[in-house]
């Protein structure tokens, strides 16, 4: 660019300006270029700032060697890398494997918790000393006839034996309905549930002898009968029926807790089977079916304990609990439900009754007898909304025996493979789960013991020892030890704090933002100004001018 400066000693020669002056070209002033020091001396003041991030001040430091920049580099990435790679891990546990379950009282004491609810089933649950009247009271006198007699008769013998997922028992009723159909829709406004509890056993027809923790009692007080899905059976220490309801908000020690352990702080009770009085057409095992329940459990598995017998039945108990801040997870993670999960979409239990792994199981049982034979079995589950099966309605439950056999849970079906369509019951443990273990000592009664024409079981049930374990489950990592565990990592590799991550973070977000958005502003502003400039001749009276 020309200024005056540039051509003043040609004024003093005006014979040659003429010469001159056409050769001359000028462009429009500009301006000068951006201070590109002083935006570099901007960044490194801000770089600078971020003096608790160890190593950041000697590598941008102008004054410190390049070895030592190098140096501190590698350094403070590797220390970035460990980091990365220890808090990646502790973030898969958070995510993938979260719970730990630890020993939490290994002496708890027995008398914290209930003595189990005994439930025992004859194998044939029905006194058929009463089936003559039963006929009379239950049959239309136009239905005493020789056909319908039979099918009554045969109806009444399945319920004999009958239990959820064993249904066999039907199948004679389902071949005559197969050959009359019209003999079942004539006698279909039976409630076999009326005519089962009429012929059911009472407690002084099959118990003698009874005691409870070494004193004798009054079987009939101590034993109440309720449904389960074994059929209707005797059962001490339970709130399921409505004696024991009515015990349990009278009495704040019931159910039941003991204080010690043996044979002389439990129950015994002298068990007669009364095989006379079974059924003529039943001709399957005879003993009895006894289980173990905690309270608030509709029903569970059984055992089978066979006719002259003496049975000990020694129970070991474990209490598992999950810590509250395991509801931080979702029930498929935690594999639980707490019982006032009301609103989780694995809640599922039988009316009025609390949380339970078995009572989920039971309500998931209902559904599914529902969706194949349009009515359940009420018999076996407490009042509900669901419509009761019918005479007519016992042939569609032998055809789908098979398929109520079948219980698949979750995540079985990655290790079991089912060969025909069943029941799929997406229950969780209950989250705090009291679980009852039991050991079977069965030995014969000697002949000389027993009464004639009579079979007999004597039971005794007790606590193997005077405490238990609890087991707890809780998180490996709380919200509070990952924001300890990834803080405790920075100061170990990077030695920062909070403090020095938030102007970390800052000047990534902030500052560096700022300086590029000054430094591509006034590269734009050098480029329109260099596209802008012109030149132009100079005439003879602008060089006049000068």
């Amino acid at each position: 660019m020309l200024l005056e400066e540039s051509y003043k000693h040609i004024r003093r020669n005006h014979s040659k300006l003429l010469d001159f002056c056409p050769d001359i070209r000028v462009a429009d002033p500009v301006k000068n270029p951006p201070n590109t020091a002083g935006l570099r001396k901007g960044l490194r003041d801000d770089i600078l700032r971020i003096r608790t991030v160890h190593g950041l001040e000697r590598i941008f430091q102008w004054t410190s060697p390049r070895l030592e920049k190098i140096l501190v580099f590698l350094v403070f990435f590797s220390a970035i890398y460990f980091y990365v790679r220890i808090t990646s891990s502790i973030a898969y546990v958070f995510r993938y494997k979260p719970m730990q379950t630890v020993i939490s009282d290994l002496h708890y004491p027995i008398y914290k918790i209930p003595f189990p609810e005994i439930t025992i089933c004859n194998q044939n649950r029905l006194n058929w000393q009463r089936y003559d009247e039963a006929k009379e009271r239950f049959l239309q006198p136009e239905h005493l006839t020789d056909e319908h007699e039979e099918i009554f008769r045969q109806a009444v013998n399945a319920y004999d034996t009958m239990r959820f997922g064993h249904f066999q028992s039907l199948q004679h009723l389902a071949e005559l309905s197969a050959e009359n159909p019209r003999l079942l829709d004539d006698l279909n406004y039976i409630n076999l549930t009326k005519v089962v509890e009429f012929m059911a056993w009472k407690c002084h027809e099959i118990f003698s002898d009874c005691s409870w923790l070494n004193a004798s009692q009054d079987c009939c007080k101590i034993f109440t009968q309720r449904k389960s899905q074994k059929g209707l059976c005797l059962s001490f220490n339970t709130i399921e029926s409505k004696e024991g309801a009515i015990k349990h908000l009278l009495d704040p020690y019931y159910p039941w807790h003991v204080a010690g352990y043996g044979s002389s702080s439990g129950l015994y009770v002298d068990i007669h089977i009364r095989e006379g009085w079974h059924s003529p057409l039943s001709h399957n095992v005879k003993g009895i079916l006894v289980m173990h329940t905690e309270p608030y459990v509709w029903s569970y598995l059984h055992r089978e304990v066979p006719t002259n017998t003496r049975t000990l039945i020694s129970i070991d108990a474990f209490l598992r609990t999950h810590h509250p801040d395991t509801r931080f997870y979702s029930n498929d993670i935690r594999q639980c439900v707490f019982e006032d999960e009301l609103s989780s979409l694995y809640y599922k239990s039988l009316p009025k009754r609390k949380y339970m792994y078995e009572n989920c199981q039971a309500q998931c049982e209902q559904e599914y007898t529902m969706k194949f034979c349009n009515c359940t079995v009420d018999l076996f589950y407490p009042p509900a909304r669901f419509p009761p099966c019918r005479l007519k309605d016992l042939p569609c439950l032998y055809r789908n025996d098979e398929k109520l056999k079948v219980f698949e849970q979750i995540g079985e079906m990655d290790f079991v493979k089912f060969s025909r369509g069943g029941m799929y019951c997406p229950c969780f443990m209950n989250c705090k789960s009291l679980r009852y273990l039991s050991d079977f000592r069965v030995r014969n009664i000697p002949e000389l013991e027993l009464e004639h024409n009579d079979s007999r079981i004597e039971l005794a049930v007790f606590f193997l020892s005077d405490t238990i374990m609890v087991y707890q489950t809780k998180p490996v990592y709380t919200l509070f030890d990952l924001m300890a565990s990834f803080g405790g990592l920075a100061g170990l590799c990077m030695g920062c704090s909070l403090i020095g991550i938030i102007e970390f973070l800052y000047f990534f977000i902030i500052d560096l933002t700022k300086h590029c958005f000054r430094y591509f502003k006034s590269t734009g502003r050098i480029r329109t100004t260099n596209q802008g400039m012109k030149t132009k001749h100079i005439s003879v009276k602008e060089c006049q001018l000068y």
